[in-house]
């Protein structure tokens, strides 16, 4: 069964491809084969292959080439730069808290030992 259907369509891809051509229309088994992207049949090989769009990369065009969209408009390099600083900022303020609190911590738990101690001594 599957053999005939692949049959099949192997001639609706070469009746829709001329002899010079590499790339036919792909089937409509591969309509959302691209996610960003237009699906190609690729005759000599038997697979769909994509062609992305600007901005895009991958085999399915699934990734963002964000060098390839920051080049396209200078604003968006302020952008992403700003959004960057304002992470490690941000990182770095919870990280200095973090080890603050700890700090305290550990003063709080060493004095609380201490106290301990002594009162066990006193006795």
């Amino acid at each position: 069964m599957f053999g005939g259907l692949i049959l099949v369509l192997a001639a609706t891809l070469v009746a829709n491809a001329s002899p010079q051509t590499l790339f036919a229309v792909c089937p409509d088994t591969y309509r959302t084969y691209c996610y960003h992207g237009t699906c190609r049949f690729l005759v000599s090989e038997w697979v769909a292959s994509c062609m992305c769009f600007k901005g895009y990369v991958g085999i399915r065009c699934q990734y963002v080439d964000l060098l390839q969209v920051m080049a396209g408009d200078p604003r968006s390099f302020t952008v992403v730069a700003l959004a960057v600083t304002f992470l490690v900022v941000l990182s770095l303020i919870c990280s200095t808290c973090l080890g603050i609190y700890l700090c305290k911590m550990k003063r709080a738990r060493s004095r609380l030992t201490l106290l301990e101690n002594m009162h066990v001594q006193d006795v």
